[in-house]
């Protein structure tokens, strides 16, 4: 999933949504208006969501705004431990069958009670959408058999060892409810209220089943300027800020209080491979040898990072312990440079608030020869340039929203096959029949151990091949009010009923 990062074709959006566009370019003047009230709560980004359907798109703002609204199966909490949901309970019938028994009495924000056949419907819309990021379902999904009201059979077409996980991101919505023509529905604590020039506005749902949530009303709101975003924390109108630019910090330090996360999220250089020099093989890895990724953690990052040598972040099912760290060798970087010449200029786009880890990798580049042309751009243009496939070098970054590394394979490494929902996040055009065949294998056999083994080959194929670089694993940094108590998600998504009150 991505990190505050749009991707792939935008999707249509409908009139009732036409407003979150609308809500990028808001004025912090209009937030003063509205003051945090005792029981509610304001938190700020610095964009918003790519859409409210809950099918989508794997994007960290939209699904941390609408996992406050709808809720899975099965969920994941702050410590990505796996827990019960809407799903009270699940057993193995056998290696290609698992039955759910669903939580009961749980209301839709309409008052519809849940039902399995609002699952079913569910599930199987994710795989009848177009470019949906969820998607994937179809390559091993065979029958969802509904027994009663509460208790259901999936069915696969083959063996596989991360359906629940798969489960656990798929939000339930009431059968036959169109996202795209209607304000969000779901099951969670909080429901839609209201989008308006100072944004998305939940409430807390009073039937919901947990009563003893503080807060009942959240506001988020979307300021893309991190000086603005600060200034609204400084002020007391905003209780969570995030997407502090580093360079910020001390300012964010004296505005309210500072706290991070374990650092999940990857930072990559992606790259178009059908064009020269990045198709390439020896220039990505000259690219790769030139960054000095411990001067980027010490210096840039003040410490607010750790050196990637993977694309399974740390902390995750699949992640290989074994390999070492990237060597930085420029010597060797620069010999490989001068062996391709002659090289064109190479444009260099990045988001303005990442511009700090833009320009350091710039100097890392120059070092070794390359003419780097930069081009810092406001977000909105940034994204632009991604979603119609008019970049050929930039810097984007993803966080995590499983527990397992898979995902990030399927997604990231196969070849892009929007038809089976495989490879909807591969942007470089990066295509290994061999990756191809190995991801696939993961995904039909039961067998935990072996799909390890099999993560730790894929790997090592993409490593060598590199169709981009994994920089840093990045700490996301918050400024927090101090009326409110809150320790940071591992997935970096704010679920707001685990906030509490001062």
């Amino acid at each position: 999933m991505f990190k505050k990062d749009k991707h792939l074709n935008p999707i249509p959006i409908t009139k009732p949504f036409l407003f979150i566009a609308l809500s990028f370019s808001l004025f912090v003047t209009g937030l003063l208006t509205c003051a945090p009230k005792e029981e509610a709560i304001t938190i700020v980004y610095d964009a918003p969501p790519l859409n409210l359907d809950p099918h989508l798109r794997r994007e960290i703002v939209t699904i941390s705004i609408l996992g406050n609204i709808y809720e899975t199966l099965i969920a994941f909490d702050a410590n990505m431990k796996m827990t019960p949901c809407l799903a009270d309970y699940w057993e193995n019938i056998d290696s290609l069958a698992m039955r759910f028994y669903l939580r009961p009495n749980v209301e839709f924000h309409n008052h519809k009670e849940l039902t399995t056949r609002d699952v079913h419907y569910s599930l199987y819309r994710t795989i009848k959408l177009p470019e949906s990021e969820y998607a994937y379902f179809r390559d091993y999904l065979d029958t969802i058999l509904i027994e009663d009201s509460l208790k259901l059979v999936i069915k696969l077409k083959k063996p596989y060892a991360l359906l629940l996980y798969d489960l656990s991101a798929v939000f339930i919505v009431p059968e036959n409810f169109d996202p795209q023509t209607a304000p969000p529905c779901g099951t969670g604590a909080y429901y839609y209220f209201k989008n308006d020039s100072n944004g998305i506005t939940l409430r807390y749902f009073q039937g919901y089943r947990e009563k003893d949530i503080p807060i009942k009303v959240v506001r988020f709101s979307f300021v893309p300027q991190a000086q603005q975003r600060i200034a609204l924390l400084k002020n007391n109108l905003a209780d969570i800020i995030t997407f502090i630019p580093l360079d910020m910090l001390q300012e964010l330090k004296d505005a309210g209080r500072v706290i991070a996360t374990e650092g999940v999220a990857t930072r990559y250089l992606e790259m178009n491979l059908n064009r020269f020099p990045f198709n390439r093989k020896e220039f990505r890895q000259a690219i790769n040898l030139a960054l000095n990724r411990e001067r980027l953690v010490r210096e840039v990052y003040l410490g607010y990072a750790t050196p990637a040598n993977q694309f399974i972040s740390q902390g995750l099912f699949g992640f290989d312990f074994a390999l070492p760290s990237f060597t930085y060798n420029p010597d060797s970087a620069r010999k490989i440079i001068k062996s391709l010449e002659p090289l064109p200029e190479i444009e260099f786009d990045f988001a303005q608030v990442r511009e700090f880890i833009g320009r350091a990798i710039t100097d890392d580049l120059t070092r070794v020869g390359l003419k780097i042309k930069v081009n810092p751009l406001p977000a909105e243009n940034f994204w632009q340039r991604i979603e119609s496939h008019s970049s050929d070098f930039y810097l984007i970054g993803s966080v995590p929203t499983s527990n397992e590394g898979v995902t990030t394979m399927k997604s990231s490494f196969h070849t892009h096959q929007p038809q089976t929902g495989l490879g909807m996040q591969n942007r470089t055009g990066y295509s290994n029949r061999k990756v191809d065949s190995l991801i696939e294998e993961m995904m039909r056999i039961p067998d935990l151990k072996r799909t390890t083994q099999l993560l730790i080959e894929a790997q090592g194929i993409i490593l060598s091949d590199l169709p981009k670089i994994p920089i840093v694993w990045e700490k996301e940094i918050y400024g927090i009010s101090r009326r409110i108590d809150w320790n940071p998600r591992l997935d970096e998504q704010i679920i707001v009923k685990e906030i509490k009150l001062r």
